[in-house]
């Protein structure tokens, strides 16, 4: 196998509905900047129905997100209120991810003056650490690990968290707010960044000692080159490095984009010729990552693409349900796993309207009809489950309720679509 230059398609004029003109052209920029192409214009016979079907699951994603996302919200200490992601269950508190994706979808969501507050809190707690934590609690205590306070799901830092932190930091800044301590922050993410181990050019996991890759992996044990954290780190490195450019020296900033084309350059070793897609780790679970090849697919060439989502419609009686979208197409679950998870519950083979977020965008762009009939099925069948973060084949809900990710992701995978623009930008 052999490296491969990144798929560029030429930009297009594009009439983009939801933004402004002037976040229509930073996010042209962006994208053009992160080495990514905009999604070519869907088939014309398809345009008229597919666009309307992405409108409508859209606004009324966005009308429950808006609604969900209020009742959510609780008391963080200095006397904000701020929402946390959901409104039944245990998540209480900032994980970069959940607390972001509602404001990528509506940024009425929270004001400047807010997020100026937010970050203040999450400033003061983490930023004198040795590295990011998982997330920050109501009270302002960090907690270092996924999982609970007695029972981390490992003992490293899952390795996409430097990314995510770097892109919460940098909505927010875009949505008005002040960071504080800016160059603290710059220290702790280059801190962060540090202790991410690579190999080969991509984000590597210990196969003796295996650690949480991406968040939504926690529980399993994926080893060797690892996918889905590679490439959010890809983006999370060259945020960082236009994110912090006035207060880092050049030469750390340059650091941050020649690592970050090393991953570009190195998902070749993660491509399963025989399969047509990704896999998600080159040792452990060295099976074909669902979600993971929805955020690839921006960083391969027109083959590869056409092979990734012709897996996803050869497999889509494995994968898909309702709409939600399983993590894997194998009915055995995952190889290996760091916490039991029973099987066909929760990531062991639950299916998630989350994961349909991060693959519809791809899908769409080689098969419009196929993505919209997918968008409309999650609809009709969201408000149904409570918006439950994941459901059994028997299709009963579980986990938490009015699970905000749930709901952001898919309506961020629609924006991307309508938007025309690969759904790795926003990343």
């Amino acid at each position: 196998m052999r490296n491969e230059a990144v798929y560029r398609p030429p930009l297009r004029n594009l009439f983009m509905q939801s933004i402004t003109r002037r976040e229509m052209l930073r996010l042209a920029a962006m994208t053009a900047l992160a080495g990514l192409g905009v999604m070519p214009a869907f088939p014309l016979a398809a345009a008229d129905e597919t666009k309307e079907t992405f409108t409508d699951a859209s606004t009324r994603l966005k009308k429950w997100l808006g609604e969900c996302t209020v009742k959510s919200r609780i008391d963080y200490a200095g006397g904000l209120r701020l929402h946390t992601p959901c409104i039944e269950g245990i998540y209480k508190g900032i994980w970069p991810d959940d607390f972001l994706y509602p404001l990528l979808v509506d940024r009425s969501l929270a004001n400047e003056t807010t997020l100026t507050r937010a970050l203040g809190l999450i400033t003061e707690s983490v930023v004198d650490l040795p590295r990011v934590p998982a997330r920050v609690e109501a009270d302002g205590m960090p907690v270092m690990q996924p999982g609970g306070l007695r029972a981390p799901h490992a003992q490293h830092m899952p390795l996409h968290l430097p990314a995510a932190w770097v892109r919460l930091l940098d909505y927010a800044q875009q949505m008005g707010a002040t960071i504080p301590r800016k160059p603290d922050w710059a220290r702790l993410i280059e801190r962060s960044f540090t202790q991410v181990p690579f190999a080969c050019g991509l984000a590597y996991v210990d196969p003796q000692w295996p650690g949480v890759g991406f968040g939504f992996h926690d529980p399993c044990a994926i080893t060797g080159f690892e996918l889905m954290s590679s490439v959010i780190l890809y983006r999370g490195l060259q945020r960082a490095a236009a994110l912090f450019s006035d207060v880092i020296e050049p030469s750390r900033k340059q650091s941050w984009l020649a690592q970050a084309d090393g991953i570009r350059r190195n998902l070749y070793r993660l491509w399963s010729e025989e399969d047509g897609a990704y896999f998600a780790g080159s040792t452990d679970c060295r099976q074909v990552s669902v979600w993971g090849n929805g955020l690839a697919y921006w960083l391969s060439a027109p083959e590869k693409q056409r092979r990734i989502v012709a897996w996803y419609k050869a497999n889509k009686k494995r994968i898909f349900l309702l709409g939600y979208t399983r993590q894997i197409a194998e009915e055995n679950g995952w190889q290996r796993q760091l916490v039991d998870v029973p099987l066909g519950s929760y990531t062991n083979g639950g299916f998630w309207s989350v994961g349909t977020g991060f693959v519809l965008p791809a899908i769409a762009d080689q098969d419009a009809e196929f993505a919209a009939g997918l968008a409309k099925e999650l609809v009709v069948n969201m408000e149904a489950t409570s918006f439950a973060e994941w459901i059994f084949a028997d299709r009963t809900p579980s986990g938490a309720k009015g699970f905000l990710a749930g709901i952001a992701m898919p309506a961020l995978g629609l924006r991307s679509i309508i938007e025309k623009q690969p759904l790795l930008a926003y990343f």
